[in-house]
């Protein structure tokens, strides 16, 4: 599991580093929710390439521990959403609003947390 989560860490690192340029490069160009909205995309592609390159070194298989994997992912991920937004000055409004899948892609980037690490297993044949 500890592996799992340096694994999360890098993922994290990776997509932070995604959002700062996505701001600086994208956002000026097509606007804050057109640059979500294809930066949504990017980042899953990101978090399954990352995911799938190293879930063997965390000599996880069973489905079991695989789905726990994801479920630490997904909450730390949570987390780790929420603290960005608080740090950046968003009011509870807006971190509500993050929550919501019809607003906001928080929740959705939890679920694809969940899964990443079985979808990961599964295209490398692990498990």
């Amino acid at each position: 599991m500890a592996r799992g989560l340096l694994i999360w860490l890098f993922i994290m690192l990776a997509e932070t580093i995604h959002g700062v340029l996505r701001g600086f490069l994208l956002e000026p160009r097509v606007g804050s929710h057109m640059a979500e909205r294809v930066g949504w995309p990017v980042a899953a592609v990101l978090v399954l390439a990352i995911a799938t390159l190293a879930i063997r070194w965390t000599g996880l298989a069973s489905r079991r521990q695989l789905l726990q994997l994801g479920a630490v992912w997904a909450v730390l991920t949570l987390l780790f959403e929420l603290a960005i937004g608080a740090l950046r000055g968003l009011g509870g409004a807006a971190l509500a609003g993050a929550l919501n899948p019809f607003t906001g892609s928080v929740l959705w980037s939890a679920t694809l947390m969940l899964a990443a690490p079985f979808i990961a297993a599964r295209l490398r044949g692990v498990g």
